[in-house]
């Protein structure tokens, strides 16, 4: 005889809301349809359910996210990036208490290497005799966790600790949540015997159903909310050995009902989330414009920001990081979400002035405004035009459409090629390729909050927006 276990999960949702209650519609009704037969399910989300690019998310903290998925009774939660990067160590504790659930976060210290009280290492779950043990790790970013207050372990060192913890507490199956990605999964379960199924997510896969790495059955569903995972583990009753996995992905459509409680909850909290968007964080007296093409205020104001909070000789943006301009008159938070809604970060790098006259250059061609802005927490379209604060370029346009930079001012000095220059840009920028000697810049720091929030502290500052009118670029013919 056999009998089965039943593993409903979600990954990447990234505050697609809609969608989510859509999957929590039918994942309830599907959930209580498998329980009434009397088989134990099980509801796990694998990471990365909030993204601050919703308002809702960035007025609650993810509060309401959290809160989401206590209404959809989570058994358990594993932190990705998007929670651990863009969520303050101090709200962790309220998410985890929304949750309702077990929250993972095998590989996640404190400063001290202490576990965090509100996270779990691993847990036993028991259901009809059979023990499943699961634990959940997410994915080690050591210089942009290194000023949050909490240190990201080796997950596949840390996933080995809790198989050998599971198995001997007993465990007859053991089941990963990882956010670290398809093939980040494949080298966990190839390095880390004894796991029976990985359940994935952070590369956004949609899969139809399980694949196998060795004796390690792997699955994760897609992003945004567009399915979940439906996974059976068939297991020997006598034996309690795991003698199958099966899994598919299901897909509600466009006009599936939403959850009601899910629903009731979002309620719940809307009014408190409309109140802190309606914030006002300044008033202008003129439009700051954004423009993907050409040198624009609003960039300006971002790299002067960047520029003048951390003392940097040069602030350098992206255009692309802004959705909107921003009209004259009141500016409320909601205003300054929708133009800015790339959650990324400051950060800070050494580049020598040669470097810096590359970068200068290399932005200023034709095309470089026109690339795809992709991945690391961008939420635009094309990467746009720089921004730029406390500089000044000239340079000329030669017959083949190329630019040539001419002069670099830098303050009210010529920029010296030896020189070390301390350059305040964006995550993005450090991250991606877009700008190779950003990416590859020295003595990196990354301070802890979102781009967005210096803007809403420093908005009101008026010699800064009045010095992000002035043109930086002069381009001659």
């Amino acid at each position: 005889m056999s009998m089965k276990i039943h593993i409903l999960h979600m990954n990447d949702v990234h505050s697609h809301l809609e969608n989510q209650m859509r999957v929590g519609y039918q994942l309830r009704r599907l959930r209580e349809s498998l329980s009434q037969r009397g088989e134990p399910v099980l509801t796990f989300d694998i990471g990365d359910v909030l993204d601050r690019v919703r308002p809702e998310t960035e007025a609650s903290l993810g509060r309401l996210n959290a809160a989401l998925l206590g209404s959809l009774s989570v058994d358990g939660w594993v932190f990705g990036n998007n929670e651990g990067l863009t969520i303050p160590r101090r709200v962790w504790p309220e998410l985890v208490a929304a949750s309702g659930g077990t929250v993972y976060g095998t590989n996640i210290r404190d400063e001290s290497g202490s576990p965090l009280a509100e996270l779990t290492d691993v847990f036993i779950y028991d259901l009809k005799g059979i023990q499943v043990g699961v634990f959940g790790v997410t994915p080690s970013y050591p210089k942009p966790y290194e000023h949050l207050g909490v240190q990201v372990l080796d997950p596949v060192v840390e996933s080995a600790r809790a198989v050998r913890m599971l198995q001997q507490m007993g465990a007859h199956i053991i089941v990963a949540l990882s956010h670290l990605g398809l093939g980040a999964d494949h080298s966990l379960a190839k390095a880390v015997p004894g796991i029976h199924l990985i359940l994935g997510g952070h590369t956004h896969q949609l899969m139809d159903e399980p694949v196998y790495e060795g004796q390690t059955a792997i699955f994760q569903v897609g992003k945004h909310g567009v399915a979940f995972g439906h996974t059976t583990l068939v297991i020997d009753d006598a034996t309690h050995q795991l003698q199958m996995v099966e899994g598919r992905a299901v897909l509600p459509t466009v006009l599936e009902k939403v959850d009601a409680q899910m629903m009731q909850v979002y309620l719940s909290h809307w009014s408190e989330i409309d109140k802190d968007l309606d914030r006002v964080v300044c008033e202008l007296a003129d439009a700051l414009k954004t423009s993907l093409d050409e040198e624009s205020s609003f960039a300006n104001t971002l790299a002067g920001i960047l520029q003048t909070e951390y003392c940097a000789d040069v602030g350098i943006v992206v255009s692309g990081l802004l959705c909107a301009s921003l009209l004259q008159g009141v500016v409320r938070r909601r205003h300054l979400h929708s133009a800015c809604p790339t959650p990324t970060r400051p950060v800070l790098i050494d580049l020598s002035g040669a470097e810096l006259w590359r970068v200068f250059e290399r932005g200023l061609q034709p095309g470089f405004c026109l690339q795809r802005g992709f991945g690391f927490g961008f939420r635009g379209s094309v990467v746009g035009h720089l921004g730029l604060s406390n500089v000044r370029l000239e340079a000329h346009r030669e017959v083949d459409d190329k630019v040539v930079v001419d002069e670099v001012v830098i303050g009210s000095e010529r920029l010296v090629k030896t020189r070390i220059y301390r350059v305040a840009t964006v995550e993005y920028l450090w991250l991606s390729s877009v700008l190779p000697e950003v990416h590859e810049g020295n003595n990196v720091d990354i301070p802890p909050p979102l781009v967005r929030d210096l803007l809403m502290e420093r908005m009101n500052h008026a010699n800064i927006v009045r010095d992000a009118r002035f043109t930086c670029v002069h381009i001659r013919l």
